[in-house]
């Protein structure tokens, strides 16, 4: 574990302070004086016999005043949002609104959890989310667009409170915003509110948003047709579309696939097996989208601004220089930081009063034993301001073997410890609650379960209920996947492959359904194979039989199986422009950063080529591989869709 004394002295430093800023008040707020006097952390590097306490911030006055802010900024890129007070003497106070870090404890029942934990594994944001509160040790896929900033707006929309935050539209600009609703479509969540002053009502794509958005004062209330507005809206209730009609050609068996997934389709059969299907869009953005998902098994004939737009996508994709990403700089709606660690390993032993071992955390959040053990040891020594203020981070450790404890199971527990009694643990975040909605909305999709509706009950409750989730109906196909999964059923399909394009027959056993940027996939294990493999469910052509699934088979090895991303394989960076976020958010074990040129930055670890080369070219112009093993990737497959305009 290769941990600077710099990187670990800044996390306990930062994460001191964010615990100790929730339990001052406005009442009671800390000034930047009342902190660097007096708040104390380990020595680095630290004697973990006799840990010797220094003061946490040390240096110059202009030092130390850096030091502070770089902490401030920090700690609100994690949502937690630090107030501010005028002080007699012309000083600030600071102090964390607990209900700005997250919601009470919802008194789940056992069946609720348990319907929780298989929601957040089919459905969840992943490794990042509330998996690792109720997880049983399973690290899957993020299927979710996972974002930091959910945490503020969440509470704005509870408090009925303004937001203002950057967001990139044709340019990055600062907006103030009134929030109405949360709204999930295809994958993708959208804040729907006004801006300020006006009633238009308006949706803002969580992955454009450039900071962290701050709570600001109340605004009017709104009636509940406006609110009923704001539920409804979709992204495509933009300014009056333009509806676009699209002439594609297509082999016989695709044209019945897209024939199924577009009612309104026109087929015309010509020879040799080729038909011509006639598509309705509302509007350029979305026929492009389609013929993307593509690739190289359709033929656009018309209209011809269509091809033109498709031909300058593809000369642009993974076009350009690779920018410097030795030297990054973090983001700011990473999750994947020394802090944020910190508090999710925090937030997990606070959930469960009988504590949790070092392999738990280290599954639930997969990280390392040694480095859930150093972060964990080191909550056990906090003694902020020598008592002055009480301190929600009180951690009891547990060892079976004391005289081995470097190698020890331990157990950690966290107990309430503040002498004015007023410390109320509150493990789940407001985002927490968002997830946990849209989890549980999704598997009631496959599962019938009482306590789905229950646990959705008290946390909409909890919310005052202004999520919705875009719950169109599935076509026959996706239903059939789905009923086969909760009958334990086999299922003879036709399929077109990623390669072939070409129709075959598969008898396969599904296990999961999930969704990735608006896309259904199924994990099964293929007969035909004798494996497990991904299926793609907009690509099965028609089910020819089911029957029972009773044969015993292999567990499946790739928890991963959504994204073929994670642990092995080889690293990946790619570099986008603000608004491709939204197609790399979901990978997991994505640590986002930015580049020398001032566009985020994402690092990955990519398995397959393939979904690396379909990434590119959905992603266009503007993504750039800076990784040089990987400085051509896409460009085959664009080229190969390019020959056929």
């Amino acid at each position: 574990m290769a941990l600077r004394n710099d990187q670990e002295e800044s996390r306990e430093r930062q994460l001191a302070l964010t615990l100790l800023l929730q339990e001052a008040s406005a009442q009671r707020p800390l000034t930047q004086d009342d902190i660097v006097t007096h708040l104390m952390i380990d020595e680095y590097p630290v004697d973990p016999k006799r840990p010797r306490k220094v003061r946490a911030y040390q240096g110059s006055d202009e030092a130390v005043r850096q030091m502070f802010e770089r902490d401030k900024k920090r700690i609100r890129q994690l949502g937690y949002q630090i107030e501010t007070v005028a002080m007699d003497g012309g000083s600030t106070g600071y102090w964390i609104d607990d209900d700005a870090v997250g919601a009470t404890n919802l008194d789940l029942s056992n069946d609720e959890e348990a319907v929780i934990r298989t929601a957040l594994a089919l459905y969840g944001f992943g490794p990042s989310g509330a998996i690792g509160l109720f997880g049983d040790g399973r690290v899957p896929d993020g299927g979710l667009e996972a974002s930091q900033f959910l945490n503020p707006i969440v509470r704005a929309l509870r408090r009925g409170r303004t937001l203002r935050f950057g967001y990139f539209s044709s340019a990055d600009k600062l907006r103030e915003v009134d929030p109405l609703a949360l709204v999930v479509v295809d994958g993708a969540t959208y804040l729907v509110g006004r801006p300020a002053g006006t009633a238009e009502i308006r949706g803002y794509r969580l992955s454009r948003i450039t900071s962290m958005p701050n709570v600001g004062g109340e605004f009017e209330e709104v009636d509940a047709a406006t609110r009923d507005l704001a539920l409804a809206w979709r992204p495509q209730y933009g300014k009056a579309p333009k509806p676009l009609d699209v002439l594609i050609t297509t082999s016989a068996a695709m044209g019945s696939l897209i024939a199924r997934q577009h009612p309104g389709a026109a087929i015309a059969r010509k020879r040799d097996g080729v038909v011509e299907v006639g598509l309705r869009f509302d509007g350029p953005r979305e026929a492009l989208r389609f013929v993307l998902g593509a690739g190289t098994r359709v033929r656009v004939e018309s209209p011809k601004s269509l091809r033109a737009d498709l031909r300058r996508w593809l000369d642009g994709v993974n076009r350009g220089p690779r920018p410097d990403v030795t030297s990054t700089r973090g983001a700011t709606s990473s999750p994947v930081t020394s802090l944020g660690q910190a508090l999710l390993l925090l937030r997990a032993v606070q959930r469960h009063p009988d504590g949790l071992r070092i392999s738990d955390l280290s599954s639930r959040f997969a990280m390392s034993a040694e480095l859930v053990r150093h972060i964990m040891d080191r909550l056990t020594t906090f003694e902020p301001l020598g008592g002055r203020f009480g301190f929600p981070a009180h951690i009891v450790k547990e060892c079976d073997d004391w005289e081995h404890e470097e190698s020890d199971d331990s157990l950690y527990r966290a107990e309430e410890f503040d002498p004015r009694g007023a410390v109320t643990l509150r493990p789940l975040r407001w985002q927490d609650l968002f997830e946990l909605n849209v989890a549980l909305r999704e598997a009631a999709h496959v599962y019938d379960d009482p306590a789905i509706e229950s646990a959705i009950a008290k946390i909409e409750a909890a919310v005052d209920g202004r999520v919705r989730l875009d719950a169109a109906e599935s076509d026959e196909v996706t239903g059939i996947v789905r009923d086969a999964i909760s009958r334990g059923e086999r299922l003879k399909i036709t399929y077109a492959s990623l390669r072939s394009g070409e129709p075959e027959e598969r008898v396969i056993e599904p296990r999961e359904i999930r969704v990735l940027n608006g896309i259904a996939y199924v994990r099964a294990f293929c007969t035909s194979r004798d494996a497990w493999l991904t299926f793609r469910v907009d690509r099965v052509g028609a089910v020819l039989a089911r029957s029972a699934a009773n044969d015993p088979r292999p567990d499946d090895a790739d928890a991963l199986w959504l994204t073929q991303v994670g642990e092995g394989g080889d690293e990946v960076v790619v570099v986008m422009n603000p608004e491709q976020r939204w197609l790399f958010e979901p990978l997991p074990g994505a640590t986002w950063s930015w580049a020398s040129d001032g566009r985020p930055a994402v690092r990955f670890r990519v398995i397959d080529r393939a979904f690396l080369d379909h990434l590119l070219v959905q992603a266009g112009p503007g993504a750039v591989v800076a990784t040089p093993a990987f400085a051509d990737a896409g460009r085959d497959l664009a080229r190969a869709m390019r020959d056929l305009l």
